[in-house]
């Protein structure tokens, strides 16, 4: 299939080639086995000797005729669980130590639990939702003693990691413009951001403060951890449950339980990776033993994208789901990976699925499957959106862009001239990278599961799209700006060293001055959307390419 430029970037609309190639699409996906007793999975070996597996409280579904406007499942917001991660997770048998380790995080968890259920109403099925939070919980103890084993380790620099590298200020005007709160430290702002990325996919009228809010609450767990910041997170949350009492349902009449399920499932992982000093191997590769695909699925899960899918919670865990889940994973780590060694981070994809030490041609070949099964994700993402009546893709879409401003360590242009000065191939390797990925981009390509790609990329296995901003006066300067910046003059040859610290400044400036702008004209108007695509779109580009070269020379020769 001849790749074709899917979205017209100054009007904001797809194209007529793009649109024709939407509908047609050549999308024949394997259709999911029904497990006719999965409505029950929870309540089943191996499951069923777990501690948390026994609850008192009996779900029950919400009746049809309640809940009119969307039934994806028994429960009308939760979809069946993808039968390849049911086999996964029911082949899983964690370790004594590691439930040992996990015991009082997952109790805690499944308190949390018990109390919506006991408050439910009946269109989340809650049992299915505590099952891939806690044995997400488990695998990702299992990691962290695994990484422990390996062997090879360094000390944490701690400095890199987001709580305690600042340098987050862009954040501030985006925080106060979405939450309509002052964001202190200026780092939770970024979940509120993903949230409007997400919300801009489909162009979503439902811009409710609440939905921000909470948002911005899961960044407190996310990055508070044990550090100077710590009590300045614990403020900000005070101040926002103040401010915005509606969080409570009683009062807002909605059900917002998939938010603080996911609130609590950041705070049982924070809390079990600071239970204890735990170390990882100085090399990318973390051996586990664990089956491929359930590294897949608890990665997914561990994004907490299920609760960023859509407006009302709805929670698709089919196959498609799950494509999404792992797809709003990849780009992050693909940034991820140099920080992530240096951090300790053991939770990256690439680092569980792909073996150090490989020659450079076959880490590129491993990378180049990597992007082509991602670009193929975003199409298929940008087709049920379009055609398929669910826009659950867009936590995979907006990946991208998340990853290009957040504050998780902003030396993304620093850690690229980093690579570049070493290796003076480096854009050979990168356009050789694009080449290969975009001869996978296939029909079968489209039609094959993220996760069979991923999978692809660590065997070698033959294989697979592309797309491609609108806006206008002052912010369409600076989105033309950016596009310079991450385009022309990064591949400047006459760049003088430092320029990666000048760029991520002049990126973070740029990124803030939006946000002004933004929120200047008050409200979250249709022009905060068009950035936020024409953001999103400049994210997938150059830089992003660049960066599984970046992950290829570190899966072949390791850090610089």
């Amino acid at each position: 299939m001849e790749t074709v430029g899917v979205i017209n970037t100054r009007k904001m609309r797809y194209t007529g080639p793009g649109l024709r190639c939407l509908k047609s699409g050549g999308l024949h996906p394997r259709r999911d086995a029904h497990c006719a007793d999965d409505d029950d999975v929870c309540h089943q070996a191996p499951f069923y000797g777990r501690p948390w597996s026994q609850s008192k409280i009996r779900l029950v579904p919400c009746p049809p005729a309640a809940h009119p406007k969307r039934r994806i499942g028994h429960y009308p917001l939760t979809s069946q669980l993808a039968s390849w991660v049911l086999d996964a997770f029911s082949n899983y048998r964690p370790s004594r130590e590691c439930m040992d380790l996990v015991r009082p995080f997952g109790a805690e968890l499944h308190a949390v639990l018990d109390t919506e259920r006991a408050a439910g109403s009946g269109l989340h099925d809650l049992d299915l939702v505590e099952l891939t939070y806690q044995v997400t919980l488990e695998v990702g103890g299992q990691i962290l003693l695994a990484a422990t084993d390996n062997g090879n380790t360094g000390d944490i620099q701690p400095e890199f990691h987001s709580s305690q590298a600042a340098r987050d200020e862009h954040f501030a005007p985006w925080g106060r413009l979405l939450t309509g709160l002052v964001c202190d430290p200026p780092i939770i702002s970024q979940f509120p951001f993903y949230l409007m990325m997400c919300q801009s996919f489909g162009l979503e009228t439902d811009s409710s403060q609440e939905n921000y809010v909470y948002s911005a609450l899961t960044g407190v767990d996310w990055a508070r951890g044990k550090n100077v910041y710590s009590e300045r997170f614990r403020a900000f949350e005070e101040r926002a449950r103040a401010a915005v009492p509606n969080l409570d349902d009683r009062l807002s009449g909605q059900d917002r339980s998939f938010w603080r399920v996911s609130l609590a499932y950041l705070a049982a992982m924070n809390r079990l990776e600071n239970s204890r000093a735990f170390t990882t191997p100085r090399v990318s590769h973390i051996r586990t033993g664990l089956d491929p695909l359930l590294l897949m699925a608890v990665r997914g899960f561990d994004t907490i994208g299920s609760a960023y899918m859509c407006s009302d919670g709805a929670a698709y865990l089919d196959n498609a789901g799950m494509d999404a889940l792992v797809g709003s994973a990849v780009p992050n780590d693909v940034m991820d990976l140099h920080t992530d060694i240096y951090t300790g981070e053991t939770r990256n994809l690439l680092r569980l699925l792909y073996p150090s030490g490989q020659s450079l041609d076959a880490a590129m070949a491993t990378m180049a499957t990597v992007l082509s099964g991602m670009l193929c994700e975003l199409f298929r993402g940008h087709k049920l959106a379009r055609f398929g009546g669910r826009e659950d893709g867009r936590i995979a879409a907006t990946s991208p862009p998340y990853s290009f401003c957040r504050a998780r360590h902003r030396r993304i242009f620093e850690v690229l001239e980093a690579y570049v000065s070493k290796y003076p191939d480096f854009w050979r390797w990168t356009w050789d990278i694009l080449r290969r990925a975009k001869s996978q981009i296939t029909e079968a390509g489209l039609d094959e599961l993220l996760v069979e790609a991923l999978g692809r990329a660590g065997s070698q296995e033959p294989g697979r799209l592309s797309r491609t901003l609108g806006v206008q006066d002052e912010l369409a300067d600076i989105v033309r700006r950016i596009h310079d910046l991450w385009h022309g003059r990064l591949l400047d040859p006459d760049k003088k060293p430092g320029w990666g610290r000048r760029f991520d400044d002049e990126s973070d400036a740029l990124f803030r001055q939006a946000g002004e702008f933004l929120g200047g004209k008050g409200g979250i108007t249709g022009e905060v959307y068009k950035f936020a695509i024409a953001y999103g779109r400049l994210s997938m580009s150059l830089p992003y390419i660049a960066y599984h070269t970046v992950d290829a020379i570190i899966l072949s020769y390791g850090t610089v």
